[in-house]
């Protein structure tokens, strides 16, 4: 933080640490009765999942009860959300998974290859049945992948399908992909795209991944869903006719919550064995629950406020970066997150570059960007040069599921008092939060996303692509358009890890988005259980086999 800010500013450099009731959020609904139960551990399944003589018997984990926020729809489709990962990723199968060292295997694909850079073939596992029994046949997966295509549906999934050209049953089990151009991230779509029978998805219609019992989805995987309870539960049993080896775990309750505030609670009154969706600012409290460990992993998330440059004042260069000095981003770090993540100056976490360049190439890449220290003098010197050189109003909103971009904006707001701007900042649901966000209701807000794949264009090409869903700034550069074309046709390492960082020099001087930080992932579990490998991709492994006694 610079040292020329003044007094009155909401500095968190010299705040106390925040405490349980800083953090709390408003709650829509006390915690149900014990009808949910804990999760019952019986001392056979923990030996059993350790190993030894008991292991011969069989015998599993009884029941687990694992928290999640609030599930839109049991369909990528229509619900394309980190928290829907919990009960898809260990219900419904698709083509390719991540190992537990994050790279692509196969899954209901029994192999893939690439015979050309614009094709992609995948020979389908023989022997697999769907929940129901049913085989699962070669026009189940055509299906499933061409749906994403269908402009009616309009899939929130439709964006990684747009290089496809034709999705074709070239064999008895054979399925190729032809592209329009080629498109290196492909094969990583397919770690979410869900194989469900077509006679089933058609017949659902609408009402695909909706609430209801029984489910209205299908899957493959080695969990059924049997019931959906919309702000109640989602119930997992295991698939009798599971192809592969059965899980340790023989029912599973994801838990719903309206807010990370409630499920802590159930968590210290025992109601539940973990959760994947730990608030940083609330680490700490989630790790001093009697018999709770919490668990972290470097994180490959961003978070970012947008600018709406297509509209007034954001379109203002000078607006957008009186902003970004307004707002105390290391503060925000130190005392909010406690440290836990890492102040941004790109949409891309220095942790999705995989191999492709090296450790010290990346710390100079990141060491030459723009940066936009926290100084209020910068802030009203900016201002003085814009076209709202005498201050303006502006609203925005954030969701409770993140509390720590609230206690940003409110620094923010705070500061931005002294250059006579005034922003009006309110706490909202997820759900209520993202409808807005769709809607483009508001012209200033919170842009929020999690890894797909572990690649530095994973974000690029969503949020910078001209028409993009993603493009929350309307962000239109034809240098950038055209050097997002440049990596993805690139067949040379070194020339799309020039162009991905030549992309992120020219945005992050145009400030779209401003970059706030990379947050590490947290979970929280119960001193019984054991998690490992757990890592930011958690929703596109199996994540239930990670988990034992």
């Amino acid at each position: 933080m610079n040292a020329r800010g003044r007094q009155g500013n909401a500095r968190l450099e010299r705040q106390r640490p925040p405490t349980f009731a800083d953090l709390a959020l408003t709650r829509r609904e006390l915690l149900k009765g014990a009808g949910a139960g804990a999760a019952v551990l019986t001392l056979p399944g923990f030996l059993a999942a350790c190993g030894g003589e008991e292991s011969a018997s069989g015998e599993q984990i009884t029941e687990l009860t694992w928290g999640t926020t609030p599930i839109r729809a049991l369909d990528y489709a229509r619900g394309f959300d980190v928290q829907t990962g919990v009960p898809l990723a260990i219900s419904l199968e698709a083509l390719l998974v991540y190992d537990q060292d994050l790279k692509l295997v196969p899954l209901l694909a029994e192999s893939w290859s690439q015979p050309d850079p614009k094709s992609y073939v995948f020979q389908v596992r023989e022997g697999v049945e769907f929940w129901d029994g049913t085989p699962l046949a070669i026009e189940d997966v055509v299906w499933s992948l061409e749906r994403h295509m269908d402009p009616k549906l309009a899939s929130e999934m439709g964006f990684y399908f747009e290089s496809v050209d034709s999705i074709e049953a070239t064999g008895e089990r054979e399925v190729t992909v032809s592209m329009k151009t080629a498109d290196p991230f492909f094969p990583y779509v397919q770690t979410f795209t869900t194989v469900i029978p077509k006679a089933f998805g058609e017949a659902q219609g609408k009402k695909l991944g909706s609430p209801g019992t029984p489910a209205r989805i299908m899957g493959t995987g080695p969990y059924k869903i049997t019931a959906f309870r919309a702000d109640d539960v989602i119930t997992l049993e295991q698939n009798e006719n599971y192809w592969g080896e059965q899980p340790l775990v023989e029912k599973i309750n994801a838990k719903i919550f309206a807010d990370p505030q409630t499920m802590q609670l159930a968590m210290r009154a025992g109601e539940i064995d973990g959760t994947f969706q730990v608030p940083l600012p609330q680490a700490d409290q989630w790790a001093k629950i009697k018999g709770t460990k919490a668990i972290y992993a470097p994180g490959m998330g961003i978070i970012s406020l947008y600018f709406r440059m297509s509209e007034k004042p954001w379109s203002d260069i000078h607006v957008r970066r009186a902003f970004a000095h307004s707002l105390d981003r290391e503060g925000i770090v130190r005392n909010v997150l406690g440290g836990r993540a890492e102040v941004a100056n790109s949409v891309v976490p220095p942790a999705q570059w995989g191999g492709l360049l090296s450790q010290d190439e990346i710390t100079a890449l990141y060491d030459e960007l723009p940066s936009y220290p926290f100084d209020l003098e910068l802030a009203k010197q900016e201002l003085a040069q814009s076209s709202m050189p005498d201050g303006f109003e502006a609203a925005t909103e954030y969701p409770n599921i993140i509390p720590e971009v609230g206690k940003a904006l409110l620094n923010l707001q705070e500061n931005l008092k002294q250059l006579n701007v005034k922003l009006t900042v309110n706490e909202v649901t997820p759900q209520s939060w993202f409808a807005n966000l769709e809607a483009r209701k508001f012209t200033f807000g919170v842009s929020a996303f999690g890894p797909d794949y572990v690649d530095p264009a994973n974000y690029p090409i969503s949020v910078f692509s001209k028409g993009s869903d993603s493009n929350r700034a309307d962000y239109d550069n034809p240098k950038v358009t055209a050097l997002l074309s440049e990596q993805q046709a690139a067949t040379n390492p070194e020339d799309r890890a020039e162009a991905i960082s030549e992309i992120m020099r020219i945005t992050e001087a145009e400030l779209p988005y401003l970059n706030l930080w990379w947050p590490d992932s947290a979970m929280a579990i119960s001193d019984r259980l054991t998690y490992d490998g757990f890592t930011p991709l958690w929703y596109n492994q199996v994540w239930i086999r990670n988990l034992s006694a």
